[in-house]
């Protein structure tokens, strides 16, 4: 029998605030007012906001059944048809595996076992649902300067009978004398123009004089009178003396006892001060290395979380990603099987996990 239970709880959360998968957890959805995006230049419609709580597990019958009515079976049916569902989930999110239902969202495990949801951003609320989001763009204003020549236009007052040659001319004077005004404005920027170009110039090229002028003078030699004198109240130092000798003599005290010319060796390096808490070990003869995977991941921000831990507890922590998942472990060096089980083990009491090998996951995977 071919019953998609995933659609069903989609088809439920139009009609209903909350869907309870027996034995899995609950769907609750509330409702979001619509919102505005400035930066997009968008406006969304009103829908609902979908989260998942895996405490709402008692069975109130609701996808029972909506499954009954929907398919003509009988209420036995249904129910073994949503046990085998919540089953399959269940085994799927325990080999670390995301869980998909169509239009709805995903279902996967963190590393802390705990049940995640992300929504796929389906619109589930009846009222509201098909309709688009509304793109809308910021409208210009007027320039003032513009708005104002056109008042002026408007509110010429018309010309009085008896006088047409005085008002003709007085209304030309008008305009001419606001035409004149922005005319004017334009042409003293025209004028002033070329001499503002010509000071930005002069004060371009007294900052660059001033800025790189000063590099060409030439640094004054040190006296030579500097360089390792010895005062006068020192003893002479014998010819057949080394410069490196005579040197220690001079910043020696006038009456002090000669100190002995042998270097001293650099101390020891110890083998502590190359090796990092972190770091994996170089590959000694008859060593191996084994990649111990402790946990996989969905999504990435988990996995660096979880590589962080790892290398905070003083492990060589690694990430892969395979397909869809993170892998996130442990690289071992070490020299047999048996040192590569007890890591596991170690590894499996301290992250409440079951380690495994890289090779015995693809292995199980079929890779």
């Amino acid at each position: 029998m071919n019953i998609d239970v995933g659609k069903a709880i989609k088809e439920l959360l139009f009609e209903h605030a909350a869907v309870i998968v027996p034995g899995l957890g609950g769907f609750t959805s509330a409702p979001s007012p619509s919102t505005v995006d400035y930066v997009q230049g968008v406006v969304l419609p009103p829908s609902k906001k979908l989260e998942f709580n895996p405490n709402l597990v008692i069975n109130d019958g609701v996808l029972v059944n909506h499954i009954q009515q929907a398919n003509t079976v009988t209420s036995q049916e249904a129910g073994e048809l949503v046990s085998r569902y919540v089953e399959e989930v269940s085994q799927a999110l325990e080999r670390r595996e995301i869980v998909e239902i169509a239009q709805v969202g995903r279902l996967y495990k963190d590393y802390e076992h705990k049940i995640r949801f992300m929504p796929e951003g389906e619109n589930f609320n009846a009222d509201s649902f098909g309709l688009p989001s509304v793109h809308f763009s910021p409208l210009v204003k007027e320039r003032p300067a513009a708005a104002a020549a056109a008042t002026a236009v408007v509110t010429q007052p018309p010309p009085v009978a008896g006088n047409t040659s005085h008002s003709t001319a007085t209304g030309s004077g008008t305009l001419a004398s606001s035409g004149g005004f922005a005319g004017g404005s334009s042409s003293w920027v025209q004028r002033m123009l070329p001499w503002i170009v010509l000071l930005a110039a002069v004060l371009l090229a007294v900052s660059i004089y001033f800025i790189f002028g000063g590099t060409d003078k030439k640094e004054e030699p040190i006296a030579k009178e500097r360089l390792n004198v010895k005062p006068q109240a020192s003893t002479d130092i014998a010819g057949s003396e080394s410069s490196t000798a005579g040197s220690e003599q001079e910043t020696q005290p006038e009456n002090a006892p000669e100190k002995a010319t042998t270097p001293t060796p650099p101390p020891a390096k110890t083998e502590a001060s190359t090796t990092r808490p972190n770091e994996v070990p170089p590959a000694a003869s008859g060593l191996r290395q084994t990649f111990i995977v402790v946990h996989s991941f969905g999504v990435r921000g988990n996995a660096t979380k979880f590589a962080q831990k790892l290398s905070e507890a003083g492990y060589a922590s690694e990430t892969q990603k395979i397909g869809p998942l993170y892998r996130v472990g442990v690289v071992f060096a070490h020299k047999n099987d048996a040192e590569v089980e007890a890591m596991k083990n170690e590894l499996g009491k301290k992250f409440d996990a079951k380690p495994k090998t890289e090779k015995e996951l693809d292995e199980q995977e079929g890779r």
